[in-house]
């Protein structure tokens, strides 16, 4: 497997995240489809044996086993710029999740005005409402942080 400066090149690394929480080390690298003409890939994603299975349609391949990733299982190395970033993470997650659509704010504060349209939309379903959903609460608090940022 190739090492993670090999993977990066010369390319900026523009956001570093951990979207799982795992104690693992990772055995395989995924990634994301290229969005330039190199080829490189979008973002490689670092997951254990236990989160690859359970994602097995997404793209990768296995870590060498004589050279394998240091990697912990869920960290994210993302090469995008941040308006990519934002919008996919706006297509994947947050619309389906609050039903804001980002194409409806076309302005200077678009990220902004879609935070806080989401914490107010996921806010008034009945699952955070009620306090039932763990995941959606603590989804909201995340985004209750987000909007109060400048």
């Amino acid at each position: 497997m190739p090492t993670i400066t090999q993977l990066c090149g010369a390319r900026t690394l523009t956001s570093l995240h951990t979207p799982l929480t795992c104690k693992l080390t990772s055995t395989l690298v995924r990634q994301g489809p290229a969005t330039q003409p190199s080829g490189a890939p979008a973002w490689l994603l670092f997951l254990c044996i236990e989160h690859a299975q359970a994602l097995p349609n997404w793209p990768g391949a296995p870590a060498d086993p004589d050279d394998p990733p240091t990697m912990a299982c869920g960290a994210v190395l993302d090469f995008r710029s941040t308006e990519q970033v934002l919008q996919s993470h706006a297509d994947l997650w947050l619309a389906p999740l609050t039903g804001v659509d980002p194409k409806m704010y076309i302005t200077a504060d678009k990220w902004a005005n879609v935070l806080i349209q989401a914490h107010r939309a996921l806010a008034e379903q009945p699952e955070c409402a009620g306090g039932v959903s763990e995941p959606l609460n603590s989804f909201l608090m995340m985004l209750g942080i987000a909007v109060e940022l400048p």
